[in-house]
């Protein structure tokens, strides 16, 4: 990841208003809670609910023709390069490969013999988009709705386990639809 999402998927004020807090005392609690709750949901999930970029890096490419990008939903590859020994970097053009976004784990799909990378370690750069949207309206509602309640869980429930949050939540099931299965 080279950025942090630039929004949660619940604001401050809606996810006080769902808690019933009308004070502003635990506002920085509550914003944490919802960050912690975002990170155990796209952990849980394998997925990026707020748009952001990401970097993958190969040390070789795959004998296969393709290559999986984690983190879904997909929205675009940006950039696909190599880096010789000196690390100059050395763009692949797009002309070369597809973006196959229809499957549950999207995937790069070579269509012409892609360049040897010069360096040892992480001579391969594939640079890409995920998430849902730029905004938390845009993150599908029982994503949204589980994260609630993992918020609401852990603010009452102090110092708990969140791996026991998650399932006393009922946040697991929430999450269980959306989650990308295999390896990434």
């Amino acid at each position: 990841e080279l950025q942090p999402p630039g929004a949660e998927p619940l604001t401050l004020d809606e996810m006080k208003l769902h808690l019933r807090v009308q004070h502003d005392a635990d506002d920085a609690l509550i914003s944490s809670l919802i960050a912690s709750a975002r990170q155990i949901c796209e952990q849980e999930t394998r997925r990026s609910l707020i748009t952001r970029t990401y970097a993958l890096f190969l040390d070789c490419w795959p004998s296969d023709t393709s290559i999986s990008l984690p983190h879904p939903p997909l929205v675009s590859v940006t950039l696909v390069q190599t880096y010789d020994v000196v690390n100059t970097a050395t763009t692949f053009s797009s002309a070369n490969y597809f973006v196959d976004a229809l499957g549950s784990t999207p995937r790069l799909v070579m269509t012409s013999s892609p360049p040897t990378a010069g360096r040892d370690a992480n001579g391969i750069e594939i640079r890409y988009t995920a998430g849902y949207g730029a905004t938390p309206a845009q993150v599908p509602h029982a994503l949204r709705q589980g994260i609630k309640q993992l918020v609401t869980y852990l603010y009452e429930n102090r110092g708990d386990d969140a791996a026991h949050a998650l399932h006393a939540s009922g946040a697991a099931t929430l999450f269980q639809p959306y989650r990308v299965m295999g390896l990434l």
